[in-house]
């Protein structure tokens, strides 16, 4: 499973710890980061390296194509960040698993918690609890890389196109569906 670590890069020095035990949680748990950005933005700060235009262009870019193609996403949301909000958002709107992390003495924030998405996790955590909440969540959304059902309608115009493809290549129907969905897939790629 892919995911996707949002959090503050700037003032990322005062979360790093929290950061990389987040990383080392994904990754104990057999997962992958969509996007491995904490260590060089760590990096950039430390040395007190300015980005310019283009470089937090792309930066934004890079951040974007990871959430889509994550399979859920983890935001640290205890200080206010509009990159951070915006991510959310963005995951919100394609409709990605999302945990939201807050320390448990970081002031409210409406918003955060106004989030009201089935998909959408908020919860408050301490350094003595935090790999519980995230290792719940991880197991929660991972799905096995194994064929899964899936049950949807058609109308009875693609029903009987189906039904000639499949008499005509040998196919099922649902081996044509599933190849033009990957075709779709690779056109997206």
């Amino acid at each position: 499973m892919k995911v996707y670590i949002s959090a503050l890069a700037e003032q990322i020095t005062e979360d790093i710890v929290t950061l990389r035990k987040l990383m080392k949680l994904v990754h104990s748990e057999g997962h992958t980061l969509a996007d491995d950005w904490i260590e060089p933005a760590y990096t950039r700060e430390s040395k007190g390296v300015s980005l310019t235009p283009e470089e937090w262009q792309k930066i934004y870019v890079d951040s974007r194509d990871a959430i889509a193609k994550s399979d859920v996403i983890i935001a640290e949301v205890s200080k206010r960040s509009f990159g951070v909000g915006y991510q959310v958002a963005t995951a919100v709107q394609l409709k990605k698993p999302i945990l939201l992390l807050r320390r448990h003495n970081a002031t409210e924030s409406a918003m955060a918690m106004g989030i009201a998405e089935q998909n959408v996790d908020f919860q408050r955590y301490t350094e003595a609890n935090v790999e519980r909440i995230v290792q719940s969540f991880l197991r929660q959304n991972d799905i096995p890389l194994k064929d899964m059902r899936f049950n949807f309608f058609i109308n009875r115009q693609i029903y009987n196109y189906l039904r000639a493809a499949s008499a005509k290549t040998g196919k099922t129907k649902a081996e044509i569906i599933r190849e033009l969905v990957k075709r779709e897939i690779d056109k997206d790629k």
